[in-house]
């Protein structure tokens, strides 16, 4: 992890009328809970045998596994201690196919977001409790689920942020449970 992203990290979540840029997974603002890594269990009863899963980068990860029929490196995930090993084994599930993932990976971390926050509800309230503030997840290495700044320099560059897919998913997610 390079210094300007462990900087990020230990920003503290900022708040606009308009919008609430995270990062990181640790620290006591209630929005850390919107990280892939935070530490939030839950279960998919829609897979086979129900399995349980102790962050949502597990889910994303052993979901990515499956994808590729790699059912080893899936069990491996399941059985991974930290966010971190689980996205190491993640790298590994193959054969990658890019374009599946892309066509995959949005509906993926939506649902495991999805029943992350449903099963949750402390979790749940928070992230209702942002209203139609858009969320974003102001990581200044990554420009896919991020926007490649963090939130001290993203404001009035929006013209030049990443994707910010995680934060896209999560509102996706506010909506659903709002329905």
């Amino acid at each position: 992890m390079d210094e300007a992203t462990i900087q990020a990290a230990n920003l503290p979540v900022k708040r606009t009328e308009t919008h609430i840029y995270f990062f990181g997974y640790e620290g006591p603002d209630p929005e850390v809970c919107f990280q892939q890594w935070y530490p939030s269990p839950f279960v998919d009863k829609d897979l086979a045998g129900s399995p349980s899963f102790p962050t949502s980068e597990h889910y994303m990860m052993y979901r990515k596994a499956l994808l590729f029929g790699d059912k080893a490196v899936a069990g491996d995930i399941l059985a991974a201690i930290t966010p971190g090993e689980a996205k190491a084994l993640g790298r590994k599930a193959g054969p990658f196919d890019q374009p599946k993932w892309d066509g995959s990976c949005d509906a993926i971390v939506q649902q495991g977001n999805f029943l992350k926050f449903s099963q949750n509800p402390e979790l749940k309230a928070i992230l209702l409790g942002t209203g139609d503030k858009i969320i974003v997840e102001a990581s200044p290495s990554d420009r896919i689920w991020g926007i490649g700044f963090d939130a001290e320099h993203a404001a009035g560059k929006e013209k030049e942020w990443g994707k910010n897919k995680l934060g896209e998913a999560l509102m996706r997610v506010r909506k659903r449970l709002n329905e």
